[in-house]
């Protein structure tokens, strides 16, 4: 592969920088199953969930777009309704929107991001407000950022891509996209020719019929890597 030298990053948030919500949506599906009148495992409604969210985001755009916190809630109340659990939906729904504004963040990400000397473009598939909570809540700012709810649109639809590529003033080759959701991050990156970098920390596989990314790294330091 010739030298890539990009002259700005677009970086996603939620798995990249700071961790997923997925312990806290484990909770909620453990709490499902038990509460469920029928035996189903917290699997099970792990799965059943993760394709309605998904396919509620994808068709979630211009005059039909949800935010995440309304995509939450319908979907977790639908979930509720299929398992036959009683439980309410609001307190489980905050447990894991409380998450998205103050998460987790991973070790190496201020390091990497205090050492990464080229401009940065923020592009999470979040609602501002949880968003700008959590850049707070760990002192992080970026030269541009561009949200779901901003675009009313979720990657990986070029809505997203579009916008951040205008606010950089690039040409897709000149940029380099950083994510860690194969589905959201890499496919809506290459549609766009895009050049990637996979932040695969589950060392999952590329699926079969997909586009490889252009560069995988295990955490953000990969960035550094790249640049160097």
């Amino acid at each position: 592969m010739k030298t890539f030298f990009p002259q700005a990053i677009l970086l996603d948030f939620y798995g990249t920088v700071v961790e997923e919500d997925d312990a806290y949506i484990l909770k909620v599906c453990q709490e499902i199953a038990g509460a469920s009148s029928a035996t189903v495992t917290a699997a099970e409604v792990g799965a059943y969930w993760s394709r309605l969210f998904s396919q509620m985001c994808a068709e979630s755009f211009g005059a039909s777009f949800r935010s995440q916190k309304e995509l939450e809630q319908r979907s977790l109340q639908r979930v509720l309704e299929h398992f036959d659990a009683a439980l309410d939906c609001d307190p489980l729904c905050q447990l894991i929107i409380r998450y998205w504004a103050k998460p987790a963040l991973f070790p190496e990400s201020k390091t990497v991001l205090v050492a990464c000397d080229i401009p940065i473009c923020l592009v999470s598939n979040i609602d501002q407000a949880e968003l700008d909570s959590a850049l707070s809540h760990h002192q992080l700012s970026f030269d541009w950022i561009v949200t779901s709810e901003a675009c009313r649109a979720y990657k990986p639809r070029r809505e997203m891509f579009d916008k951040a590529l205008s606010l950089v003033g690039l040409p897709a080759d000149k940029v380099l996209h950083v994510g860690d959701s194969y589905g959201s991050d890499i496919r809506g990156a290459k549609a766009l020719e895009i050049p990637v970098l996979w932040i695969n920390r589950k060392n999952r596989q590329v699926p079969q019929q997909g586009e490889a990314p252009d560069y995988v790294a295990t955490d953000l330091n990969g960035i550094l890597q790249l640049l160097q």
